[in-house]
């Protein structure tokens, strides 16, 4: 099938596209000569007095297949300098034929550019924003496709198609670019706005078809990569946004089937139940962006929506990994690629929305932009230095979000709407602070915030073992990270600041040792490298060790345990499965659980868990949210009074929005060998009444025969040294 649907333009005929449109090589040009004539001298525009260097050319990739570079132009009033300012990301063209983006973005350069050609918004838009913004325009991150839109050489060959959407790279790994003139069934390249981490396993695979919109099919074209960020172009995107903190973003696309076109979309309400947790915010500026961008032909603006699908689409990423809005607007109509006067006329419909999300990030005076911001300094109470701290606006926070980190200045700024905000400031090795903030429409609400370092105190930890050990893992946890150390000596230390910490002392060969300690001093930690027993593993060759009390629980090829049979678990799930034989636990030895599974469940909705059942008692153990690479969790198993136990493994989902579930590699459940010591023979019986009989001449006790028969010990008469611990017990009751 891939063979027939490949074709390959042979000295063909370039189909020209409106000289207007700036092709890759003509984007390069102009980018090199605006940095010519702007970009080397101070205060090179006289209608900004006082400027420094305003123009900034930035490398800042490379395509993937053929290795084209691509730039950021950085606009400021000192763009060679990084300044405490907002910055506003424009990405102008991601799928390859939707080139109106990339007019867009040169043309909001060029406007900055040259000032006293746009005289009436001079003083009141482009210098402020220039003055106070950092303005970063992307005219192209996708060049391969933007040459085969336009036609572009490959050895003696010439190949274009102006409805190409992907990048280039060879997908079916025949060292030719295989495509197909026409709309879909191109066997190469991979839709970058699939490509991003969020939520990427939705999007489609290589070669899936289209359903189709009417008599619109586009198959092939949505193709999300083998993995996420696999091509360089977004890499390169990722690392900027990661790197430069980005307050706002436009992401120009166009809609060639002319279902989505002339639209502004943002981030999210999914299956009309689950929104955003900035939505009140997003949802606004959305609607004001939209409002200002009237339509090409009939009356009205732009429609507003927030996004319903989960694709791995930058503009969600941006937002739940670096705290950036990004508003995707599809500008124009299906006449997508149309000729110079209504270029130009969807570029100057579209100015005035660019202009005013610039002026949302700083908030200008002169624009209908409402402030409804918070931003200030973190720095410490001693040194008066910045922090890098955490910022949460409780009314506006979600399990999907990374935390919101100062940047380099310390600063933080979150954009908020009319009403109350409970603000909290925390940092490791400082105390938390907690403000009410109350945002202005008509200025920026400044609170800076000074934090308290908190006392260290020191952790010694003494290691003693009968056995030879090589290194000690000491995983520690607590609310701000997680941190992995190991140790070569048996004598070591570890200085943290007060706060609750969760300790995984592990060691090869060697039993876990799982501590929980509310650091308020120095404290020694003294711990005995044990071995241990294994009495329970599971590789899920098969079921035969479990019970399925509910759900669709299965086991797949490579011997994973599988929350569910399809790929995604259903809505409203409630399933369980449980061990069908107890674990014995007649000596109160310590337990734990050693599991190797991945995870992904919707945040703060669903969960997943694990349970150790006994017959008066069970304790449950909860996770949310993703982890969907294989690791190792362990769960200490409670005593239970020496009571034997089940394990069970439950999935709890609510009515909307599911993922992949959990796949679980391997369950262990590993004993201490702290009772073992020597050279006891765990099979070694005696008679109970022996024992009783020594201890009564040594000790002077009256523990009569009918106290040992009314008690649990073995009914024959026979006690193993597992029961010691319990007939001691009843001796000195």
């Amino acid at each position: 099938m891939i063979a027939l649907i490949s074709f390959v333009f042979l000295n063909s005929i370039i189909f020209a596209l409106d000289d207007r449109y700036h092709t890759y090589d003509e984007v390069h040009q102009q980018l090199l000569e605006w940095n010519d004539e702007f970009g080397s001298q101070p205060n090179s525009i006289p209608q900004y007095p006082g400027s420094g260097i305003i123009y900034e050319l930035i490398e800042i990739g490379y395509s993937n297949q053929f290795n084209l570079p691509f730039w950021a132009v950085k606009l400021s009033y000192n763009a060679d300098i990084s300044e405490d300012e907002p910055r506003i990301l424009i990405l102008g063209q991601c799928h390859a034929e939707e080139i109106l983006g990339v007019e867009i973005s040169m043309e909001i350069i060029d406007w900055f550019l040259h000032p006293l050609e746009h005289i009436s918004i001079f003083s009141t838009t482009l210098r402020p924003i220039l003055q106070n913004t950092e303005i970063w325009v992307i005219p192209t991150h996708n060049p391969e496709g933007l040459s085969v839109v336009h036609g572009t050489h490959i050895g003696e060959n010439i190949y274009q198609d102006i409805t190409f959407r992907k990048n280039m790279t060879d997908i079916n790994m025949d060292n030719v670019f295989s495509f197909q003139d026409g709309v879909g069934n191109d066997s190469d390249g991979v839709d970058l706005n699939r490509n991003y981490e969020f939520n990427w396993m939705f999007g489609d695979s290589e070669f899936m078809l289209d359903p189709g919109y009417g008599d619109y099919f586009a198959h092939f074209d949505y193709y999300r990569g083998p993995e996420p960020f696999s091509e360089t172009e977004t890499q390169a995107i990722r690392d900027l946004a990661i790197e430069q903190n980005f307050t706002l973003s436009i992401a120009y696309h166009s809609s060639r089937s002319g279902r989505v076109a002339e639209m502004v979309i943002y981030s999210w309400d999914w299956e009309d139940a689950k929104k955003s947790p900035d939505f009140p915010v997003i949802d606004e500026l959305g609607q004001e962006i939209a409002a200002l961008i009237p339509k090409e032909v009939e009356e009205g603006y732009y429609f507003c929506t927030p996004g319903k699908s989960r694709k791995g689409n930058a503009h969600d990423w941006f937002y739940t990994e670096t705290g950036c809005i990004q508003y995707l607007i599809e500008v124009g109509t299906e006449n997508m690629q149309p000729d110079e006067a209504l270029i130009e006329d969807t570029i100057d419909r579209n100015m005035d929305a660019a202009f005013h999300l610039m002026n949302r990030a700083f908030y200008n005076p002169y624009s209908n932009a409402n402030a409804y911001q918070v931003t200030g300094i973190v720095t410490d109470s001693e040194t008066g230095q910045p922090i890098k701290a955490e910022i949460e606006i409780q009314e506006m926070d979600g399990g999907m979000l990374k935390p919101r980190i100062t940047d380099d200045f310390g600063r933080y700024r979150r954009l908020l709407t009319n009403g109350t905000y409970s603000l909290i400031a925390s940092a490791k090795g400082y105390e938390k602070q907690e403000f009410d903030v109350i945002p202005s429409a008509g200025a920026v609400t400044n609170q800076d915030i000074v934090l308290n370092p908190l006392d260290n105190y020191s952790v010694d930890f003494s290691i003693n073992s009968d056995h030879y050990f090589e290194n000690t893992l000491v995983i520690i946890e607590d609310n701000h990270s997680i941190d992995s150390l190991l140790f070569y000596e048996d004598q070591f230390n570890i200085t943290l600041p007060e706060n609750i910490y969760s300790f995984k002392v592990i060691s090869e060969g060697f039993f876990p040792e799982l501590l929980d300690i509310n650091l308020a001093s120095d404290t020694l930690i003294s711990l005995s490298m044990d071995t241990y027993t294994e009495v329970f593993n599971d590789s899920f060759e098969n079921l035969l060790n479990w019970e399925i009390e509910s759900g669709n629980w299965s086991n797949d090829f490579f011997g994973n345990l599988l929350s569910q049979e399809s790929l995604f678990y259903t809505e409203s799930s409630n399933s369980f499965i449980f061990t069908n034989e107890e674990i014995q636990n007649s000596m109160e030895a310590d337990f734990v659980l050693e599991i190797n599974w991945r995870y992904e469940l919707e945040w703060d909705y669903d969960s997943l868990y694990v349970s150790i059942i006994s017959n008066d008692d069970t304790s449950n153990t909860y996770w949310t949210g993703h982890k969907w690479n294989f690791n190792n969790d362990i769960v200490k198993i409670p005593s239970f009074n020496g009571q034997p136990f089940y394990i069970g493994l439950g999935l709890m989902s609510d009515e909307s929005v599911n993922y992949r579930g959990v796949q679980i590699n391997q369950i262990r459940i590993l004993m201490k060998d702290e009772f073992l010591e020597g050279d006891i023979n765990l099979d070694l019986s005696v008679d109970i009444f022996d024992i009783l009989l020594i201890v009564n001449i040594i000790l002077g006790l009256e523990v009569s025969e009918s106290q040992i028969l009314a008690s649990d010990l073995n009914n024959d008469n026979l006690i193993n040294v597992n029961d010691i611990i319990m007939l001691i017990e009843i001796i000195f009751e």
